[in-house]
């Protein structure tokens, strides 16, 4: 056969043989990322993504129970660096004023926070490929998620309702070992629609590894496998994560 004949063949027959095979068994790597929500310095981004991150994640709203939840002032600098540094696949997270405060000072509104959240980022022009809403209890400091279990379930599921009234891409953060302390049960949905990004901090990566769910979720997004440590060699306070987009 004429070489050339033969090398039709041969991609032919290959073009064939990838799309008979199932799409499902096609596995694209886990991006490897990281969650901050502090200030790093300039050399740790570039550091960073040479080292092989490709998705970070900033913090771009926070609780703040002194003010009832405002936009985090490192945001829009972290977003600069990183840009900067080259990272385009970027994500935030909003970390929300929920319940009582020990201040004495009431968490603003659902759509308070939210205007604030989402108006800044159309004001600076940050430009994300999705958003992560936090879910997570903590006492004494600001006390998020600290109303009775079936109150703190009205109260996400108000919170959820609102996300995706924005019509922005929107997922959940959650660890599902913290799940019942704040809901009145394990299977309790607040959102099981919007993707998950599962926090289990076993120090290994890989999003496929994730087997700890609640909420009628049974699959995650991402993973966050350390948490409060370092990029290896390029320093910073982070967690670490594995994605799948």
């Amino acid at each position: 056969m004429h070489l050339l004949n033969l090398l039709a063949v041969s991609l032919t027959a290959g073009a064939a043989l990838a799309s008979a095979i199932p799409t499902e068994l096609v596995k694209r790597a886990d991006l490897k990322g990281f969650d901050i929500s502090a200030a790093q310095s300039t050399s740790f981004w570039s550091c960073t993504y040479k080292a092989g991150y490709r998705k970070p994640v900033i913090r771009g709203y926070q609780q703040a129970c002194g003010s009832g939840g405002r936009v985090d002032p490192n945001f829009l600098p972290a977003y600069k660096a990183a840009r900067k540094a080259g990272y385009t696949n970027i994500d935030a997270y909003m970390f929300p004023c929920t319940g009582k405060q020990p201040t004495g000072v009431a968490c603003k509104s659902i759509k308070k926070q939210l205007d604030e959240f989402l108006g800044y980022i159309k004001e600076h022009k940050i430009s994300v490929q999705r958003l992560w809403f936090d879910v997570e209890p903590i006492s004494g400091e600001c006390n998020a998620w600290q109303l009775s279990k079936a109150s703190n379930l009205a109260l996400a599921k108000s919170w959820v309702a609102a996300l995706k009234g924005s019509g922005l891409k929107w997922g959940i953060y959650a660890n599902g070992n913290q799940w019942t302390a704040m809901f009145p049960s394990r299977s309790s949905n607040i959102g099981n629609d919007l993707p998950l990004w599962a926090v289990q901090d076993d120090f290994k990566p890989g999003v496929s590894s994730v087997d700890t769910f609640m909420g009628g979720w049974k699959k995650a997004y991402a993973k966050q496998y350390h948490l409060d440590t370092h990029a290896g060699s390029c320093g910073g306070h982070v967690d670490l994560d594995s994605f799948s987009h």
